[in-house]
C-alpha cells in the first residue's frame, strides 16, 4: 500500500513458502529488496523501502529464520518495474522482492 511498510496478510501464504524454503536450505542467505513508487521525495522513499524490506526481515525471523542468513536493503524508487505514471503501474513498483546472495 502506498505509504505503508506492514506485511499484507494476502501475501502470508507466499511468506510461509518462503519460511519452508528456508527450512529447507539452512546454507541460502538472503537479501530482502523494499521498493517504492516516485510518489514522495527520495529519502522519505528509501526509508519506506527500507521499512518494508525490514517488515519481512522481521516476519521471517519470527517464524524461525536466523537473522544472519537475511539482509534488508531499501531501493526508493531507484529499480521500478513498471510506469509511475498509472495506478496499476505505480502500484506494481510498490513491492519486496527476494535476492539469494549464498
Amino acid at each position: 500500500e502506498t505509504g505503508k511498510a506492514t506485511v499484507n496478510t494476502a501475501s502470508s501464504s507466499d511468506l510461509n513458502k518462503l519460511v519452508q524454503f528456508l527450512k529447507d536450505n539452512p546454507a541460502t542467505r538472503l537479501e530482502i529488496q523494499g521498493h517504492t513508487d516516485n510518489v514522495g521525495k527520495p529519502a522519505g522513499n528509501i526509508k519506506l523501502s527500507q521499512l518494508r524490506a525490514a517488515s519481512i526481515v522481521n516476519y521471517l525471523v519470527s517464524n524461525g529464520i536466523d537473522k544472519e542468513r537475511l539482509a534488508a536493503k531499501g531501493y526508493g524508487a531507484s529499480m521500478p518495474i513498471a510506469d509511475n505514471v498509472t495506478k496499476e503501474g505505480k502500484a506494481q513498483n510498490r513491492r519486496v522482492e527476494m535476492k539469494v546472495l549464498e
